[in-house]
């Protein structure tokens, strides 16, 4: 896909009064983070759902990220967390956790994602 195509889809989505698209993440896919900025400034009420995967990237980057783009686009940023399900896809980007770790990291990136965003400081106490 190429920006001129994504930027017509939204504008379409935009113009037909969608609510939302989502961005999706994995190996086949664009940067979320990238595709929701450059598609921002061309749409008026479009929101961006960004796909993020905890252990990608940590929470206080993602939290900056987040908060970022949230005030570039005058808030229309949504965010859809995504613990991983395809073991090819983990392996391929450095995740070697068991289903259930990756759930105990989930929550441990949402707990201190949530907490920065909130204004607080500090990371995980280990």
């Amino acid at each position: 896909m190429d920006l001129p195509y994504l930027q017509q889809v939204a504008l379409a989505a935009d113009n037909l009064g969608y609510y939302g698209v989502l961005i999706p993440t994995g190996k086949s896919c664009e940067d979320s983070w990238l595709v929701a900025a450059a598609l921002a400034p061309i749409t008026r009420r479009l929101r961006y759902l960004v796909a993020v995967r905890p252990g990608l990237q940590p929470p206080s980057l993602a939290a900056r990220m987040a908060a970022t783009l949230d005030r570039l686009s005058d808030g229309r940023l949504l965010i859809n967390v995504v613990t991983g399900g395809d073991p090819v896809e983990n392996k391929g980007d450095g995740i070697f956790l068991s289903h259930a770790e990756r759930y105990e990291v989930t929550q441990e990136f949402l707990t201190v994602y949530q907490r920065l965003l909130q204004g607080e400081k500090g990371g995980l106490q280990r």
